[in-house]
């Protein structure tokens, strides 16, 4: 899955010479009300030492819809990928584009996404079948044109799965950022059991974690559990997760977002998936350094399962490993190692 930008192009686009800016993309770039291209920077800089500038392309210029679909039809039927990420679409904001050649209406409106929609479209409409768009971040108008959003900004205190619970199945998320910091391995085990319970793909994360044993084991672990689980997040739907009785002691960690970025949620963290056969997915991971024994409430009608008699079967990073019958309104015990991640199937 190479990367693509889907909104900015270089202003020296050759090294520190403005090779085809000037003279092809400027035209199609969003201007503001004196006629001056939107800039923005990254941090990048050119072999000279200044900062690289990128133009904000006008996604309603022709020159743009183009440009950003023949692009991926080179990728996907020359170098055979199976997917291209088209950076910033649904994380950035619009520009407030007031140039009047390129045919919509001046400043705000809702031609910004719509203008995506038919370059997204355009491209769908012509890519082999079995592959995929993918980009950053999770704006909700482009869901629907969009296989993953990668979802590396949900790096909150108190987040809740929100976005997933409404979207799981209809598109895929993938991704966190995993930074450094003194506490970086209990953040590590944080971001990987949260991203488990959300329903994401696990990552975003350099290889050298491979040669950390600990955190390496853990990673696995739970890379593992959520293969063995993978039909719940793609044809599922996320449900409301099991509610722990009695006290479970917290956890805190610098997530390292922006600086420091303290975070801080339950040591075990909890997750539900449901599929239409009715086969329902609990998840409990253990991201502490302690064993917890706590109790949860097995509530089969809050679920909308129907029935006299439960079977539950255990499954970890191996697989299924044991089942056993429950009754469908009943309490149940649970005890996690340290760094444990489980899931309880129940049919």
């Amino acid at each position: 899955m190479p990367y693509i930008n889907g909104r900015l192009w270089d202003t020296h686009d050759r090294d520190t010479e403005d090779y085809q800016f000037t003279s092809i993309a400027l035209p199609s770039a969003t201007k503001d009300e004196y006629g001056k291209p939107y800039i923005e920077s990254y941090g990048s800089k050119e072999s000279d030492g200044s900062p690289v500038e990128f133009a904000v392309m006008c996604p309603a210029a022709k020159l743009w819809q183009h440009r950003v679909k023949d692009i991926c039809m080179k990728l996907f039927n020359e170098y055979h990928v199976n997917a291209v990420y088209i950076d910033q679409i649904a994380a950035m904001p619009p520009r407030l584009c007031l140039d009047k050649t390129h045919g919509h209406p001046l400043g705000g409106g809702c031609w910004w996404v719509e203008s995506y929609w038919k370059m997204l479209q355009s491209i769908r409409d012509a890519m082999p079948e079995g592959c995929m768009l993918t980009t950053e971040c999770n704006s909700e108008p482009f869901a629907r044109w969009f296989d993953g959003y990668l979802t590396w900004t949900w790096q909150h205190d108190g987040q809740v799965p929100a976005f997933p619970a409404i979207y799981a199945g209809a598109i895929q998320m993938f991704g966190r950022a995993y930074r450094g910091g003194d506490s970086k391995d209990t953040a590590l085990r944080m971001k990987a059991g949260q991203q488990l319970v959300f329903g994401e793909q696990i990552g975003w994360i350099d290889p050298g974690i491979l040669n950390e044993k600990e955190n390496a084991e853990f990673l696995r672990q739970v890379v593992r559990l959520r293969w063995h689980l993978r039909r719940y997040f793609y044809a599922g739907e996320m449900c409301r997760p099991p509610e722990l009785i009695g006290s479970v002691p917290s956890i805190r960690a610098d997530w390292q977002w922006a600086g420091e970025w303290w975070v801080t949620t339950d040591a075990i963290l909890t997750g539900a998936w449901k599929l239409a056969s009715g086969n329902l997915a609990l998840i409990f991971v253990n991201v502490g350094d302690e064993h917890i024994s706590a109790k949860y409430r097995l509530d089969a009608e809050n679920y909308g399962i129907k029935a006299s008699q439960l079977y539950v079967t255990v499954t970890n990073q191996n697989g299924s490993q044991k089942a056993y019958g429950a009754a469908p309104n009943s309490i149940h015990n649970i005890l996690l190692e340290p760094r444990t991640a489980i899931a309880l199937e129940i049919s």
